[in-house]
């Protein structure tokens, strides 16, 4: 008999996220959360994006972190690369740009916060409580197998806890066997410096004010920084350079010769005092080596999920982001999983790991995308493009279409959290530069609404394979069929892969896409395949049709 339902290892971001929302949509489920750490405990990952409202509202935190009294973030600015002029990217005007279709209903996203961490994971970790988590402050000290399947956990106290399923949330510290199965990302060998300042000040141009703040990012010699409050009164600043093996100067030398070297950021700190962010802390702290993938986000028994499963860079501010909404889908799978015994565990869990690793891919793309197109001349900058040279992306862009495919595909398309059937392709930024801010290459002109007589023929190579996709706010994924289609264009060598999800029963549809059947004709021939009566036949047409815009949508198909 196991001992709960669902064990999970680590008490952070990701792991009480998951345990709230599981628990949210089915409370009679049996989680016990293993943290090693008595809370509230530090970490560093402190500013917010918006669509994150979306995953804090589910899980029934929202109300508590908005009343917390975090200093409020409107947005970001950048001041990169050669111009002298900042970028702003405000949230609100990003939900400007959503469909009409896409409305958002369960929190608002015109502002996210800057969030003390060490209470932020104490609410989201109370949340969890509050929903029926169970949490032990005994971290794992290995774990359990059967006949090669993991079904359980040691703590350090030298107990037992047996479940079906296990989580390791144990983030970037892993645990055992997690450091040997992440693959290091090599165009990205960077170290972070940061610490903590009072006496700061803000200017509207590049921050905001203290009722409506922005996250300040800014290049300068030695790498790039951060800056921003994580309360009215203390503020993080973080300076994020090259790895480097050979000697460098002391942490807290290298962080103020970095700062000291950014016109901006030695305005702003002009009169700030660098202080520890506790009594037993050091003023400067340093993280190297947390740009990676897990090569297995699951394995028999085991599945991995927020840093445990990937990171990729401070520079978007994404981390509580992806591991949250992370989560979020997995804790969708658990309780499909929970509920419907007979449904194919593996398949679920690999739509999971599928969704987990193209978006942390497609992150990893957009951070090269920064680093590779910044024009400064310094030698830090020189040596980070040389890394990310050969990623992939297009010769013709610039820091600039850096940014607008940062605020057109990040929060205008809504991400990963909004639309999991992936809207883009691999690779994910150059595909979202040709249809987002390359003149040359977008449509010259919308297709006219599609006709009966619409004969469709796909322009690539199709393949078909089962998945699962998350039905938004219902707690459950249903079975779907994931299409990929190979674009019949090349990227600097790279073709294009475009995905989308629909109904199982729909698959025969892709192999009729010849250009010899009409909107009718598939249609009719569908619904033979089917067996469908005269009363299925409008919501059948309106499938056909829909599958089909979207198909073209994505260049995936022309009309003959």
């Amino acid at each position: 008999m196991d001992d709960v339902d669902v064990l999970i290892l680590g008490g952070g971001p990701a792991g009480a996220t998951l345990a709230a929302i599981l628990l949210r949509h089915r409370p009679q489920t049996r989680v016990r959360i293993l943290e090693r750490d008595a809370f509230p405990r530090f970490h560093v990952g402190e500013t917010l994006v918006a669509e994150l409202n979306l995953v804090l509202a589910e899980m029934g935190a929202y109300e508590a972190v908005d009343a917390a009294g975090f200093v409020r973030k409107y947005g970001a600015t950048f001041r990169w690369g050669l111009a002298q002029e900042p970028w702003h990217l405000l949230f609100a005007t990003m939900d400007e740009m959503r469909a009409p279709d896409d409305r958002l209903d369960s929190a608002q996203t015109a502002f996210t916060w800057h969030v003390d961490r060490p209470i932020y994971d104490q609410i989201l970790l109370d949340c969890a409580q509050k929903h029926g988590a169970e949490v032990l402050h005994c971290g794992a000290r290995s774990l359990l197998r059967t006949d090669g399947r993991v079904v359980g956990a040691v703590d350090r106290d030298g107990r037992t806890h047996l479940a079906r399923f296990v989580i390791d949330a144990t983030g970037q510290t892993g645990l055992e066997g997690s450091a040997a199965d992440r693959v290091m990302d090599p165009q990205l060998r960077n170290v972070a410096y940061w610490g903590y300042y009072e006496g700061f000040h803000f200017e509207e141009a590049l921050n905001g004010s203290p009722d409506r703040s922005r996250a300040f990012i800014v290049a300068h010699p030695a790498g790039w920084s951060w800056y921003f409050p994580i309360r009215p009164d203390l503020l993080s600043v973080g300076v994020v350079t090259l790895a480097d093996d050979r000697p460098r100067l002391p942490p807290e030398a290298l962080f103020r010769a970095a700062i000291d070297g950014c016109p901006e950021l030695k305005r702003l700190l002009a009169n700030a005092t660098l202080v520890p962010y506790a009594a037993d802390s050091p003023r400067v702290h340093v993280i190297r080596d947390y740009s990676y993938i897990s090569s297995s986000i699951h394995a028999p028994g085991l599945t991995r999920v927020g840093d445990a499963a990937g990171f990729v860079d401070p520079i978007l501010s994404v981390g509580c982001f992806l591991g949250q909404s992370g989560a979020r889908h997995l804790a969708y799978g658990l309780r499909s999983l929970l509920d419907e015994p007979a449904l194919d565990q593996t398949a679920v869990l690999d739509a999971y790991a599928d969704h987990v690793l193209e978006t942390l891919r497609a992150f990893r793309e957009l951070t090269w995308f920064f680093y590779r197109f910044n024009e400064r001349p310094d030698a830090w900058w020189a040596q980070a493009r040389s890394l990310v040279t050969g990623a992939g992306l297009p010769a013709r862009a610039s820091d600039r279409h850096a940014f607008s495919v940062f605020a057109s595909g990040f929060a205008a398309r809504r991400s990963v959290f909004r639309e999991p059937n992936g809207m883009f392709g691999e690779p994910f930024f150059a595909d979202a530069f040709r249809r987002l801010v390359d003149p040359d290459g977008a449509p010259a002109e919308a297709h006219p609404r599609l006709v009966r007589t619409d004969r469709p023929a796909l322009l690539g190579a199709v393949t078909l394979k089962p998945s699962y996709v998350p039905v938004d706010g219902e707690g459950k994924v249903i079975p779907a069929l994931r299409v990929e289609v190979a674009t019949p264009t090349a990227d600097e060598g790279d073709t294009l892969v475009r995905r989308l999800f629909v109904p199982p029963s729909l698959a025969p549809l892709f192999g009729w896409l010849d250009g010899t059947h009409d909107l009718a004709a598939l249609t009719r021939r569908l619904s033979d395949h089917l067996r469908l009566g005269p009363e299925h036949q409008p919501l059948l047409v309106r499938h056909v049709r829909g599958i089909v815009e979207s198909l073209y949508d994505r260049g995936l198909v022309e009309m003959r």
